[in-house]
């Protein structure tokens, strides 16, 4: 185990009302809307093969060990995390967008890494994914003007997933140093998996992005973008923040706890607890 102090991971069964959703739920910006419906196109498939690679290899664990509690609480969070995020691209099909033919391609893509990987890649793509998710989480968490104009009912869906992926964040990592090691070997295979990983993460979400919003007529509307790029990378910027984590990857000894952001992490918790039952 690691000497970073890890938090519980809770299972929340949350239910999010997307009939009461409009279509452009951020802030009317259909351009921002698209980039968050992007990124949930990846989860529900993408979940489940996160849970297949940590779960091949849970039999390695002491049963009563603490990494195998955590790893059950993994499991248990992205199960319903992939179940979410499949009603959420249901209810975007049902808007004239073309969500399920762009699952299926996440779906085709992870069974094409099944079928000519080992099972130890897999965990190493795992454990990459789970980075990224970590930073885009922190934030999702750290800086409330990135949801500030999200519908409540979006908002809370988004929050809650950043807030168990924080929760979580260490897990794939851990499981990933117990069972193939701290050697220069496994660091290398991780290092390597995510420069493939970044590569392929961002060609496809760039590619669902403008596919979503040429799905709602405004593939030309140049302002709109820009309005986009300002926000992703300027103003209030998440995905150029998430460069100096990104980096943090490469380094001798790196770990996820090595960014604590358990206080934030903490104040994600008694919010949502606030606003439980309250969001409409």
């Amino acid at each position: 185990m690691n000497a970073f102090s890890a938090p519980e991971i809770v299972r929340r069964d949350l239910r999010i009302d997307f009939d009461a959703v409009p279509r452009h739920w951020h802030g009317g910006d259909g351009h921002r809307t698209r980039l968050f419906d992007a990124l949930s196109l990846f989860f529900p498939d993408g979940e489940r093969f996160f849970i297949e690679s940590v779960r091949h290899f849970r039999e390695q664990l002491p049963p009563q060990s603490e990494l195998a509690g955590e790893v059950r609480g993994f499991i248990s969070q992205e199960a319903i995390h992939s179940r979410e995020h499949h009603r959420y691209n249901e209810w975007l099909e049902t808007q004239g967008v073309p969500a399920g033919r762009l699952e299926a391609l996440v779906l085709a893509r992870l069974d094409f890494i099944r079928r000519i990987t080992k099972p130890e890649h897999r965990l190493a793509i795992t454990l990459c994914l789970e980075h990224f998710t970590a930073l885009l989480a922190d934030q999702l968490l750290r800086h409330d003007e990135v949801l500030a104009e999200a519908h409540p009912q979006m908002r809370r869906l988004w929050r809650w997933h950043a807030m168990e992926e924080t929760e979580h964040k260490a897990v794939a990592f851990d499981v990933y140093q117990a069972v193939l090691g701290r050697g220069w070997r496994p660091t290398l295979r991780r290092c390597l998996a995510m420069l493939d990983t970044s590569f392929f993460f961002t060609w496809y979400s760039w590619r669902y992005l403008i596919t979503l919003v040429k799905a709602d007529g405004q593939g030309r509307n140049w302002g709109g973008w820009l309005r986009l790029l300002r926000f992703m990378f300027v103003n209030p910027g998440p995905f150029l923040r998430i460069l100096p984590g990104w980096l943090a990857w490469f380094k001798p000894g790196f770990h996820p706890w090595q960014h604590d952001n358990r206080r934030l992490l903490e104040r994600a918790r008694q919010q949502y607890q606030m606003t439980a039952g309250s969001v409409g």
